[in-house]
């Protein structure tokens, strides 16, 4: 289990990184469409979060390395991603956007 949550975390957290550094080249050149992207780095942090904590609750025993730091800062950071992307949704949905 602590197998597959580590690479779990650390492969959707690589493939939301590559996104964001996907959207940027595209705005950058003024491609119509970044949609595919945007939402697989959705999926990607909506994966990471549980993922990576998972991670951190099965590997308390060990105490802190590199890994679990890795998870941590990963968590809080997918974390407040979605919750920024819950605000954002919500705030569109009062706007009527």
């Amino acid at each position: 289990m602590r197998r597959v949550s580590f690479w779990t975390f650390l492969l959707s957290t690589l493939v939301s990184l590559g996104c964001i550094r996907a959207i940027y080249y595209l705005e950058s050149i003024g491609a119509p469409s970044q949609s595919p992207f945007h939402l697989i780095q959705i999926l990607g942090c909506l994966l990471c979060f549980p993922s990576s904590a998972v991670f951190l609750w099965v590997s308390r025993p060990e105490g802190w390395n590199v890994a679990r730091v890795l998870a941590l800062f990963a968590c809080v950071a997918s974390f407040s991603w979605v919750c920024f992307f819950v605000y954002v949704l919500v705030m569109m949905a009062q706007t009527g956007a």
